[in-house]
């Protein structure tokens, strides 16, 4: 990296900042604060959730895995089309005739206040944990960009500083807009990054489609040599212990999106600040559309990576998410090295700076005001509890999880590769949420004793599954319990896994539970989809 890569970098961080300061001047309340007002254009959301729900993990990740699977984790792109009619016609109308400030409302409305404090907990809990990871990301690609020059943790410091900063003072309208900025540096970094590697292989696009089809990288199957011949114990054994298959990641990825739009306050969040159901539709269509286009030049930006190096030689024991940056260090020039690692900072930031004022609102709605100053925010005049202290706490909040995603983001790097850590970090949780939602809206006969009951054996069947290879204090009680066979299937299982067997552990077990032990005092109203949707708009 020359000046001009460092003098785009600091441009594009003191443009993030100067926004935030913008508009720290008009945050005066909560509504302000958390939901803009409602003021918000769909194009303007909707470009904005693309880049949230996107991250600087997915610009080093799927390049990463495409050059070692092939374009079958691009087959993720196919989730959108269940997605979109769950979205527009359940969750879109579902929250916005609910009019709640926090998802985990209405799990309160429908459980009582026990479910919304564990719903919440495990939010707060995945995304300070994903935050740190997705802050990383664009640290790991400048310290690959200078070759191993920059300190990582003096990067994570510096993003983590101006990320909180911004968040902070502007709160979800500096989010929105750093995030339609992030959103053009993101797609004009990475147009930029397709184009120079295509340029360097020679035989230029035909060439990395040639390479790629000659070589299995354009088959959606699970790349599992000599498959058929296996008995049935060692076929589930090898399908369930392969990185990557067709069924499971768009499985995985269809649960996470779903979980995403249903339990995620980040997507939710975004939706409450548009004045209507039919903005929030276009919204949602516009994040989707670009999302495909993003992974698809993802994708092809990893077989392009993949043919470069089948005629030049890397360097042995790379790990595949550090061939990106390594490229960049050694093939770009002056200028284009400080775009690609700018377009990189904003897909991470655009994301982190979303989950960071989701998650700070979900601390000031669902434990600041509900549980420690006692005070239900459903259809409460804010202006008669004063609305300064409120932004004054959350303000406070939001700092303080700027500070401890940014520990956990300086100690993220002895972990392992950059997707594997995400995923799991995603998987340990968001099937568990997604499984509390689904109890609550599309069963009646779900209690708060079962849905409690049933979140716990969720999350820690998810999370044993994701951190089992972590846990190496377990390797040695299960192999002497339950024999090595045992040990090396869950050491080895994928990280796709783990968030359907949260969501179907936490659905199933909560449902039983609910059946075996009613409730035994007046129950709840049953606020199930069908009788939301039949509420007056003026109910809550």
């Amino acid at each position: 990296m020359q000046w001009l890569d460092w003098l785009i970098l600091f441009v594009y961080l003191a443009s993030l900042t100067a926004i935030g300061v913008y508009f720290s001047r008009r945050q005066s309340s909560f509504d302000e604060f958390f939901k803009g007002g409602r003021s918000a254009g769909w194009l303007t959301v909707g470009v904005s959730l693309m880049a949230a729900l996107n991250s600087g993990t997915d610009y080093i990740q799927t390049p990463a895995v495409v050059f070692a699977f092939g374009m079958v984790y691009v087959a993720l792109v196919l989730t959108w089309i269940p997605l979109y009619p769950w979205v527009t016609r359940v969750t879109i109308p579902f929250y916005r005739k609910l009019k709640v400030n926090s998802v985990y409302e209405y799990l309160e409305l429908r459980f009582g206040l026990g479910v919304r404090f564990v719903a919440s907990s495990i939010f707060v809990m995945w995304r300070v944990g994903w935050m740190g990871v997705a802050l990383y990301v664009p640290c790991l690609a400048v310290k690959g960009a200078t070759s191993n020059e920059i300190d990582i943790t003096v990067m994570v410091i510096i993003l983590g500083t101006v990320v909180t900063l911004y968040t902070l003072l502007g709160g979800i309208k500096a989010v929105i807009w750093t995030d339609v900025l992030q959103f053009c540096v993101m797609f004009g970094g990475l147009f930029a990054t397709l184009a120079y590697i295509v340029s360097s292989v020679p035989g230029g696009m035909q060439e990395v489609w040639t390479t790629a089809s000659e070589t299995g990288r354009l088959n959606f199957s699970a790349n599992i040599s000599g498959f058929s011949e296996l008995d049935f114990g060692d076929k589930i054994y090898h399908y369930f212990t392969t990185e990557i298959t067709f069924v499971g990641v768009v499985s995985c990825i269809l649960l996470g999106r779903l979980a995403a739009y249903t339990s995620d306050q980040v997507a939710v969040q975004r939706f409450q600040t548009m004045a209507s159901d039919r903005e929030a539709r276009r919204a949602f269509f516009v994040s989707a559309l670009a999302d495909v286009v993003w992974m698809v030049v993802l994708g092809f930006v990893g077989l392009a990576l993949y043919a470069y190096y089948l005629h030049q030689p890397l360097p042995d024991g790379l790990q595949n998410d550090r061939i990106l940056p390594y490229f960049m260090a050694q093939n770009f020039p002056i200028g284009l090295t400080g775009l690609v690692v700018a377009s990189i900072i904003a897909a991470s930031l655009s994301s982190v700076d979303a989950a960071l004022n989701s998650t700070t609102s979900i601390i000031v709605v669902d434990f600041y005001n509900r549980i420690w100053l006692r005070r239900s925010m459903i259809g409460e005049n804010m202006a008669v509890q004063g609305e300064r202290q409120q932004v004054i706490a959350s303000r406070c909040i939001n700092a303080g999880l700027g500070i401890l995603m940014t520990v956990f983001a300086a100690n993220v790097e002895s972990m392992g590769e950059i997707y594997t850590i995400a995923n799991k970090v995603l998987g340990a949780f968001f099937g568990t949420l997604f499984g509390l939602f689904v109890l609550g809206m599309f069963t009646r006969r779900a209690n708060g004793r079962g849905v409690i009951i049933g979140a716990m054996a969720g999350l820690s069947m998810s999370c044993f599954l994701a951190f089992f290879s972590e846990w190496t204090i377990l390797h040695g009680w299960f192999t002497e319990h339950l024999g090595l066979s045992f040990v090396d299937f869950f050491s080895h299982i994928s990280w796709q896994w783990p968030p359907i067997v949260g969501v179907f552990t936490t659905v199933s077990v909560g449902y039983l539970v609910s059946c075996l032990l009613p409730s035994s005092h007046a129950t709840l109203p049953p606020l199930t989809y069908w009788e939301v949707m039949q509420l007056p708009d003026t109910h809550l």
